[in-house]
């Protein structure tokens, strides 16, 4: 019976496992997943396709991140070490998360301040402070 699995196993593993998983690696992306779960596949795959050049390790993971993190993490400058990209993608991402959330602060504290811009944006009385219901502080 150990024969028969062994052999139904090996039947139906892929024909070129480094070649698919590098295949998938490079097929990877965040799509607005979390950080840590993106990361968590990516170093899967990357142990699979038994990856050692450290720039294609690097592109790979960056090709494969939202922009917006991208944007963040080449901003952070990492070194060409594959943990470098790891950490300033988590930098990048808190910070877009919190710019979620001020920006969500913001306008919920003041939704009609975009309106108001959009209004007015020849005059400049839109860049008094103001209160919510349109009028400029005194």
């Amino acid at each position: 019976m150990e024969n028969f699995l062994a052999a139904h196993d090996l039947a139906f593993q892929p024909f070129d496992m480094e070649g698919d998983t590098l295949w998938q690696l490079d097929a990877l992306k965040q799509l607005l997943r979390p950080v840590d779960e993106y990361i968590s596949e990516f170093r899967v795959f990357a142990t699979y396709a038994r990856l050692t050049d450290v720039l294609q390790l690097i592109h790979l993971f960056r090709q494969g991140l939202d922009s917006d993190i991208a944007i963040q993490a080449i901003r952070r400058g990492p070194n060409n070490n594959l943990q470098a990209w790891i950490e300033a993608e988590k930098q990048g991402d808190k910070i877009i998360h919190m710019e979620k959330i001020y920006l969500g602060r913001k306008q919920a504290k003041c939704p009609n301040r975009i309106l108001a811009k959009e209004k007015h944006y020849m005059n400049l009385n839109w860049l008094q402070p103001h209160n919510c219901k349109g009028t400029p502080h005194t």
